[in-house]
């Protein structure tokens, strides 16, 4: 046998150099003896989890479900694409979402009012009090407990809001309409900075502003889009983020793009001057408020790319302090659910540690299924220290993003990546197998302290957990007959919200 035996006799008379794939000490063993070598971050699929790995093995073994999943795939990604998210009102929540009197909704999943995070409860119980439900917190916290005050998630009523995300009658929302689909989405005015229900603090400056952004700002802004018209959403993103936004942590130039857009309309509208000063006053310190112009349209986007069967596209993701929801096309109106991760990313404000935080909140995070936020990072240099401080670190940080992604977003470009278009697509297989999750940009609450609001900024991850449970959701789903014991624990969300008529 040994005479068939073939010997490159130049293999040994030159250089090796090697690729080591598996136990990193194998490649330090090469090092430490000089020779040339590359290490391939190679890992098993899913952790090598038998369940998970089985069900993968399963999928892609069955080129007639691998066809129905890649068509809803491209589905939705063409959904996605062809949306277009307008502005076309304001309205208070009571008559665009149908929320009823006594009824409070909230961001992320339904939670028990034992189990919620302290500054969604304090949001909650300044909330009813500006409503005059209530003259105190024991007052509001005693409707509440007792059912006299009910509390559902926004994503109930086709709305969106950021941090605590708690919406009242009320309050003044923004009515967005996709304009090639027709479905609406609703979403809150930013509150700005300082003691904000948003970030969870209520008291006298609070109730002004609210009240203010109610008699004031609302009136102002609804007849200014009545005379400006649909206001398109997408076309001021994709501006400000060649300007340094990555529309999630940061909105500044966005925000400046709506002040230069919107305030000849006001004269136009015949506001008041002195109004329309005070607006641009509050908006020039508010670099955040054209986010919840950002998440209502990409909610208006995301809804009707939503419910096609087999579609493995992540298109929603939403948190409260405690658990995390998550909505993936394929599963219809059934979200799954997890406990939030830590925040221990984030950068944090002096005197304050991540053992001082509420877990990850809001309903923002929707923003990253539609490429932008995280799946933006790198056209925001000035968030750069959220990643490592370079922009270096930031493009890495999307290139390995773009591994659980099936596309890239034809409006949204990049111009520190030669206009490179953001990743758009989160695919539930590709985070199961390679244990790769989005990143959200976002902000960081206190937990107990009344009066602090936000501690920090910086990045969250989505807990791993949630894609395989989503996973084995559509396991089930599909009848693939795998058995596993991981129980998934999961919601149901009827949307109920009202089309506005405008």
């Amino acid at each position: 046998m040994r005479e068939n035996v073939i010997i490159d006799e130049t293999l040994f008379a030159s250089d090796l150099r090697v690729i080591a794939a598996g136990v990193p000490g194998f490649t330090d063993a090469l090092r430490q003896q000089s020779v040339a070598v590359v290490h391939l971050n190679w890992q098993p699929p899913a952790d090598g989890d038998p369940e998970l790995v089985e069900i993968l093995k399963r999928i892609y073994s069955d080129p007639h479900l691998i066809t129905q999943i890649d068509d809803a795939n491209q589905e939705t990604i063409e959904r996605i694409q062809n949306a277009a998210p307008e502005v076309i009102d304001i309205s208070t929540a009571r008559e665009a979402m149908g929320l009823s009197d006594h009824t409070i909704s909230h961001a992320g999943p339904p939670i028990e009012w034992e189990r919620m995070a302290g500054p969604q409860k304090r949001a909650v119980m300044g909330a009813i009090q500006f409503e005059g439900w209530a003259s105190s917190n024991d007052e509001a916290a005693a409707l509440v407990i007792s059912g006299k005050v009910r509390l559902h998630p926004n994503h109930f009523y086709n709305a969106v809001a950021p941090m605590t995300g708690v919406i009242s009658p009320s309050m003044p929302v923004l009515v967005a309409r996709n304009k090639t689909y027709g479905n609406y989405a609703f979403s809150t005015l930013n509150e700005g900075r300082g003691n904000t229900l948003w970030y969870g603090v209520f008291d006298d400056g609070a109730l002004r502003r609210l009240q203010w952004i109610r008699d004031e700002l609302g009136p102002a802004l609804k007849v200014t889009i009545q005379q400006h018209g649909p206001l398109d959403v997408f076309d001021i993103i994709a501006q400000g983020l060649q300007m340094g936004d990555e529309c999630h942590a940061r909105h500044t130039a966005c925000t400046a793009l709506l002040v230069k857009r919107l305030v000849p309309w006001m004269l136009y509208a015949d506001v008041p001057g002195k109004t329309v000063a005070e607006i641009v006053r509050f908006l020039d310190a508010n670099s955040h408020f054209f986010l919840n112009f950002t998440m209502v349209g990409v909610k208006a986007t995301m809804d009707a790319a939503q419910g096609v069967p087999y579609s493995t596209i992540v298109t929603a993701m939403a948190r409260n302090g405690v658990d995390f929801m998550l909505r993936v096309g394929g599963l219809g109106n059934d979200w799954v659910m997890s406990p939030v991760s830590p925040l221990d990313e984030a950068v944090y404000y002096t005197g304050y540690t991540v053992a001082d935080a509420a877990g990850d909140i809001g309903d923002s995070a929707i923003i990253e299924t539609c490429g932008l936020g995280g799946m933006a990072i790198a056209a925001a240099p000035t968030v750069a220290p959220f990643v490592g401080g370079r922009l270096a670190d930031e493009i890495a940080t999307l290139k390995t993003s773009s591994n659980i992604t099936l596309s890239r977003h034809d409006k949204f470009r990049i111009t520190t990546m030669d206009m490179e278009s953001t990743p758009l697509g989160i695919d539930v297989r590709r985070a199961v197998e390679t244990r790769v999750v989005p990143l959200i940009t976002t902000g960081v609450l206190h937990e107990t302290n009344a009066t602090a609001g936000q501690i920090g900024t910086g990045v969250a991850r989505v807990p791993i957990t949630i894609f395989d449970h989503a996973l084995i959701a559509l396991a089930r789903k599909w009848q693939l007959d795998v058995e596993t014991a991981t129980s998934v624990k999961s919601i149901r969300v009827d949307p109920v919200g009202v089309a506005h008529a405008s």
